[in-house]
């Protein structure tokens, strides 16, 4: 009789275990965080409608919940353009980063196809996100190709640049200060951009 009770607590413990497990979130459980040292997300500047420079953002965070949710966050003070007073012009004249530190992407992602992928395998897909900058959202479409990492993450990169105006994130101004300061003749409004980021499991 002992035991009998001793295996019927048993039995309705697990129940009890299991029930829990079935009710608690799914995103919980898993997700992938942004990894910054093998992340880029570099821009491209035309000036004087002839010459061409990369620039990057240094400082990325994100993440990817586990129902394809997708938040990635670029630290406008990071920008990097290899020399130093053009950043401090960009960050003060351009981005305000004292008010504005931060554009932001989010997205959402077809998971279900993404998990079912093998190590190395790769997916092209259009995606619709949305960048908030300097208080202004602007949705935007854009082909990514997602490969299957071999640590389980996942590696989604832009197949061709995304072209970003200034003027419809009221950056304008800025840019025709930062071409007075510099005493160029223009610098182009539209500017390409091409991102791979790599999200790790966490």
């Amino acid at each position: 009789m002992v035991a009998m009770k001793v295996q019927f607590k048993k039995s309705l413990i697990s129940v009890f275990i299991i029930s829990v497990a079935l009710v608690l979130p799914q995103t919980a459980l898993a997700g992938w965080k942004l990894d910054n040292q093998r992340s880029t997300l570099n821009f491209v500047t035309v000036k004087n409608s002839a010459v061409t420079e990369v620039h990057q953002f240094k400082k990325l965070s994100g993440f990817v919940d586990d129902n394809g949710q997708v938040t990635a966050d670029i630290d406008l003070a990071s920008v990097d353009t290899n020399i130093k007073i053009r950043d401090q012009r960009i960050r003060d004249m351009l981005f305000q980063v004292a008010n504005y530190p931060e554009a932001n992407l989010s997205a959402k992602l077809n998971i279900e196809p993404l998990k079912a992928l093998k190590v190395g395998e790769s997916m092209v897909m259009p995606v619709d996100f949305e960048l908030a900058l300097h208080d202004n959202v602007q949705r935007i479409t854009a082909p990514v190709s997602v490969v299957a990492l071999a640590d389980g993450g996942l590696q989604v990169t832009t197949i061709e640049s995304v072209v970003v105006y200034a003027n419809k994130f009221d950056l304008d101004g800025g840019v025709k200060a930062l071409q007075e300061v510099a005493n160029l003749n223009a610098i182009a409004m539209g500017i390409p951009v091409n991102a791979q980021f790599v999200f790790k499991p966490e």
